[in-house]
């Protein structure tokens, strides 16, 4: 550098660092290097696959928890009995409303019975749910939808330097992978070389800061994630759902550029084009025929199941949302090697009901909760169907490996506002969902309703929300995060949620051994 220029440039730095100033730097400094060696590793018995759904907006608690809706209702500034019907605080009766507890709307496990409450119950009874009613963010206790995403999706509270929780698990594995070499997939294959494993990481949403990148440490082209839609195009085709001659048009694009790059002149303009060709071939190879795996039958269902279709097999309510939770579970139930998949919620809006909440949160839930049923039946039956050799090649593997993760960026306050809506509150619930099998606690981690909440706020005004009781469990949003890195043989998962600034400690994950609470009735 030229002297005149290195003194310029020096001038611009503060002669005597502030304490602020060194505070971010040891902020950067720790997520430059997150020791993923420190994690204490021991791989699992079978490999975990986590389809997390992140309800963006913050949804309400409400549908799967109406245990205070006396007390909400007598304190809210309008009626939620005017709003949504005089029996949302009667028990519904499922012998005289099958459907939507016209007559009733507080499930046995005080769950909101038109609000996908009817299918809560559903998946409580099969043991396929378990649901955390306080998940509750006193650390960081920040409204802000960015801050609160960035807290959910990163797994951290260091939310400006932090990688997202599926770049943290790709790397957390990368650098065990010697100890997962072994390690069973669902279908009994070893893992072997993580590097070759097909789609590991996936998105159905799209760019997610569930994929931001580890600012110190670049995470394998091969652990990256890819983007895929409900019809499971291939992005690394130049005409997506097309014939086979756009990879044909690629290689011969690619062959015409090589040959420019024999010319000294050409390397520098062609040579970043022709990375990109290359990348897109190989990935095209490790992706394979995605068409075969979109297309794979779904599983025969009882003759008795609302969820049974005219020729027997499973059908999915005809939703957007429905089709893209489809897709991601075919993709994990057909391809044992796709570890980790993220999905938003589309086709059912944003979930930040400020305003006319009346009119669109209950079908919203009810959609959701409705796909949600369909999807554990998939993964169930599929194990069975295997075994009956009814799935297409007799092709035989476990399914209690998938775990579903449901929730957003934070609850919202109780009171019905003078919108029709909810403003931003900082409990929220956690759907998760299967898994029996990698959990701890097995079986027994799912069936349940965890967490007592009580309303707290001067009544009559817009600040009042639930709370933990002190008795109650309750949990960190970062104990999300903890858990599947658990699930992926973390032991001390709070080293990977943990940073020096904001939480030095960590948190560990989800105690899925705590009792749940009594049903209401």
């Amino acid at each position: 550098m030229k002297r005149r220029a290195f003194i310029r440039n020096l001038a611009l730095l503060p002669a005597v660092p502030t304490a602020l100033s060194l505070t971010a730097l040891a902020g950067k400094a720790h997520a430059a290097g997150l020791n993923y060696a420190a994690v204490n590793f021991t791989a699992p018995a079978v490999m975990p696959q986590v389809i997390n759904i992140f309800m963006y907006g913050g949804a309400s608690e409400l549908a799967g928890n109406l245990t205070n809706i006396e007390d909400i209702d007598f304190h809210s500034e309008n009626s939620y009995r005017t709003a949504f019907g005089n029996g949302i605080d009667r028990a519904w009766d499922p012998a005289t409303d099958p459907f939507n507890g016209g007559n009733g709307q507080l499930t046995r496990h005080g769950c909101w019975a038109g609000a996908g409450g009817t299918f809560m119950e559903d998946m409580l009874a099969s043991g396929d749910l378990a649901i955390y009613r306080t998940i509750n963010k006193r650390k960081n206790t920040t409204r802000s939808h960015r801050e609160a995403i960035f807290i959910n999706q990163k797994g951290g509270l260091d939310i400006e330097n932090s990688p997202g929780l599926g770049t943290r698990l790709a790397l957390m594995l990368y650098t065990h992978r010697a100890a997962l070499a072994n390690c069973p997939l669902a279908n009994g294959q070893a893992v072997g070389d993580l590097l070759s494993l097909p789609m590991p990481f996936v998105t159905f949403e799209g760019q997610t800061t569930a994929f931001a990148r580890d600012p110190g440490l670049a995470t394998p082209f091969e652990l990256r994630d890819l983007s895929l839609n409900s019809n499971f195009d291939n992005p690394y085709t130049r005409n997506s759902g097309l014939s086979g001659n756009s990879a044909i048009n690629d290689r011969i694009d690619l062959l015409v550029m090589e040959r420019q790059l024999a010319s000294n002149a050409y390397q520098r303009r062609f040579r970043l084009a022709v990375d990109g060709f290359e990348a897109r071939e190989a990935m095209e190879t490790l992706v394979g025929n995605l068409s075969q795996v979109r297309d794979a039958p779904l599983p025969f269902v009882p003759a008795n199941d609302p969820d049974r279709g005219p020729d027997g097999r499973l059908r999915y309510p005809n939703t957007n949302f429905a089709r893209q939770i489809q897709a991601a579970v075919t993709l994990a139930v057909e391809n044992p090697s796709s570890l980790y998949m993220s999905v938003g919620t589309p086709g059912l809006g944003g979930w930040d009901d400020h305003n006319n909440a009346v009119d669109r949160y209950r079908q919203r839930m009810a959609q959701l909760m409705q796909a949600l049923r369909a999807a554990m039946k998939h993964i169930r039956l599929s194990d069975r169907n295997a075994a009956a050799g009814q799935t297409p090649g007799g092709m035989q593997r476990r399914t209690d490996n998938i775990i579903i993760n449901v929730w957003g960026d934070f609850g919202r306050l109780v009171n019905l506002n003078n919108s029709r809506g909810w403003d931003h509150a900082n409990n929220q619930n956690l759907y998760t969902l299967g898994g029996a099998g990698v959990r701890p606690g097995g079986a027994s981690a799912l069936g349940k309703v965890v967490g007592t909440t009580e309303r707290v706020g001067r009544s009559k005004t817009n600040n009042q929300y639930t709370t933990p009781t002190d008795s109650s469990y309750q949990a960190e949003p970062m104990a999300i995060a903890a858990s599947m890195y658990r699930y992926f043989g973390a032991q001390n998962p709070q080293v990977m949620t943990a940073d020096p600034l904001f939480n030095p400690q960590g948190d560990g994950p989800l105690d899925e051994t705590v009792a749940g609470i009594a049903p209401m009735f």
